[in-house]
């Protein structure tokens, strides 16, 4: 199984596994240990991520959600990179900018193995 969370999620995710027990909590507080819990594997996209698009004529509302569901079941899909060098004014180089777009398809009958989570405060 996996999950999706944002960097500012991080603070509850490590109070939970300092207080799971010695072992564990002890690992949490020297290594920072985020990558599992529970069998969960979890990972971490910056905040910003889940946000409200547009994408041609329908909205997309991804503000406050996460994400959680079985591995394997779900495909990622990779934009087409977008690489641009530009001059930097009075200095000799160059600056370098890429970027893509990124998400993940779900074939309708394992819908139900990924799980939309929406965080409310």
């Amino acid at each position: 199984m996996f999950l999706v969370v944002e960097n500012s999620d991080l603070v509850g995710i490590l109070q939970s596994q300092m207080a799971s027990g010695f072992n564990f909590s002890d690992m949490a507080l020297r290594n920072g240990l985020v990558s599992t819990q529970l069998g969960v594997d979890i990972y971490v996209v910056r905040d910003g991520t889940f946000v409200d698009a547009t994408i041609g004529s329908k909205t997309v509302s991804n503000s406050g959600h996460r994400v959680f569901g079985v591995k394997g079941v779900s495909t990622y899909s990779l934009g087409t990179p977008v690489y641009e060098e530009k001059g930097v004014s009075g200095k000799t180089g160059k600056e370098i900018a890429y970027g893509t777009h990124f998400g993940f398809k779900l074939w309708a009958q394992k819908a139900s193995l990924v799980v939309d989570i929406t965080v409310t405060a």
